[in-house]
């Protein structure tokens, strides 16, 4: 049986360089996401960094897409003025706890099929 670096434990030492690295492997993708503004911003930005097959999975609907074309339909023709926040100084705290779990900010994923698939 062959030898794989994570038997030799690399992957521990290579941990100790993340602090150093992820900052810089994720410069681009900071900033994208620091100037997105609307949903079509934040797709082009998942798009951009997630596998090309990962990312037709989730953005694409079943069978030929019947369903999807409604939504996107149903809610361009929607015109919402947004000013519930209205007055607010930021910055702002939008942490919540879900089952116990703080969280930053309340959005995340529902499992999927293949969810292994899009956290690797």
């Amino acid at each position: 049986m062959p030898i794989t670096p994570h038997d030799l434990g690399l992957n521990k030492l290579l941990k100790l360089f993340n602090p150093l690295v992820r900052p810089v492997l994720n410069r681009a993708t900071n900033k994208r996401l620091k100037n997105a503004v609307n949903i079509a911003d934040l797709r082009a930005c998942a798009e951009s960094r997630v596998h090309k097959m990962c990312f037709g999975y989730l953005d694409s609907g079943g069978d030929d897409e019947v369903t999807l074309r409604r939504n996107h339909d149903a809610y361009s023709q929607l015109e919402m003025h947004f000013q519930v926040l209205a007055g607010l100084e930021p910055p702002l705290d939008m942490s919540t706890t879900i089952f116990g779990q703080k969280v930053s900010i309340p959005f995340f994923a529902c499992p999927t099929a293949g969810n292994r698939m899009f956290h690797t």
